[in-house]
């Protein structure tokens, strides 16, 4: 019988530093591109915790980490050539399939633009054309603490050579850079977004609090509660639907999960 705890070896096969506690990890692990499905990460002696899959490439998956605990501060001490432990991949995907001829509007708060990343690239890289337009609103806190700088600068090139993209970057406050983007909570910037109403879906992805705001605001500018959809952010133990600890009422983050429809999420209350 298969353990389904068992996890594989993944050898690291390059190393990204975005800011002093977000880096990207390339690992040599095989895995179906299916935005918004996760894995579970272990190191000896350390512990699992559960990351999002940032990228999908022919080498092999990229998990975007923030060094914030015991499991991910023994992923930092690595170095390409050493090697992780995976499980997974783990949960459902954002709904694609259901995107033709749609307009998309993407928002995420902080690090969580790692979990809408490749949705963001799959139709960056050539797959526009079967929606009517992608909009992405990106919220940092800071300018130091924005993420995908290189890819950013992609999509933007895209974007001017793409009239059915926009992407904006935005910060909470810009400290003492000469920062030139825009400057405020993300959820402001959703009603400036082009054409948004009946006809958008949306993605959210970030804190609990600015996906709750950024719902109201949705909803507000009358996007459907059906076209909203949000992905969950819990410490996943097993990720297959054994313990029970990322349980809410009947559902399972790690199985039902951790991408749900609003008119779904909105009963989910811990």
């Amino acid at each position: 019988m298969d353990n389904l705890y068992l996890p594989q070896p993944a050898k690291v096969l390059e190393i990204r530093k975005h800011t002093a506690t977000e880096w990207s990890f390339l690992l040599d692990y095989k895995a179906e591109a299916a935005p918004g499905k996760f894995v579970m990460v272990s190191l000896p002696l350390a512990g699992e915790a559960p990351i999002s899959i940032s990228g999908f490439e022919a080498r092999g998956i990229e998990l975007t980490i923030r060094n914030v605990g015991q499991v991910t501060s023994r992923v930092f001490k690595l170095n390409p050539g050493d090697t992780l432990y995976l499980r997974g991949p783990y949960g459902n995907c954002f709904p694609l399939e259901q995107l033709k001829d749609k307009h998309l509007l993407i928002i995420s708060g902080g690090s969580a633009l790692a979990a809408v990343k490749p949705v963001i690239e799959h139709y960056a890289r050539g797959h526009s054309a079967i929606l009517r337009r992608l909009d992405v609103l990106a919220g940092f806190r800071s300018p130091r603490h924005i993420l995908f700088r290189q890819e950013i600068g992609r999509w933007n090139k895209s974007h001017r050579s793409n009239k059915y993209i926009s992407v904006e970057v935005t910060v909470d406050n810009d400290e003492d850079y000469a920062w030139l983007g825009s400057i405020g909570f993300v959820i402001n910037f959703i009603k400036n977004v082009k054409d948004i109403g009946e006809n958008t879906t949306a993605l959210v992805v970030g804190p609990p609090l600015m996906m709750k705001n950024s719902v109201r605001e949705l909803l507000a500018c009358s996007v459907k509660e059906e076209n909203i959809w949000l992905s969950f952010e819990r410490h996943m133990k097993c990720g297959v639907g054994k313990c029970g600890h990322c349980r809410i009422r009947d559902k399972y983050v790690c199985i039902d999960g951790p991408v749900f429809s609003y008119t779904e999420a909105r009963e989910l209350i811990d």
